[in-house]
């Protein structure tokens, strides 16, 4: 069996981001990481599962990923 610890997104707008997830799934911040290029912030969905949903913040990026 293979299991994810976490999976990633890139996001432009952290807070809009972070609120989506609240709102639609119900994931809330659970750890964080500052530096001074990037924020990561992990969401999670209160011990339920231990997955967790990283949202990555480059600092100053304004353009939309287009993956």
């Amino acid at each position: 069996m293979i299991c994810f610890a976490h999976n990633n997104f890139n996001v432009v707008d952290l807070e809009k981001s972070m609120k989506f997830y609240e709102e639609a799934l119900n994931l809330k911040e659970v750890r964080r990481l500052e530096t001074p290029d990037f924020t990561l912030v992990y969401l999670g969905d209160g011990g339920k599962t231990p997955h967790e949903l990283e949202l990555t913040w480059i600092k100053g990026r304004t353009e939309k990923y287009n993956l």
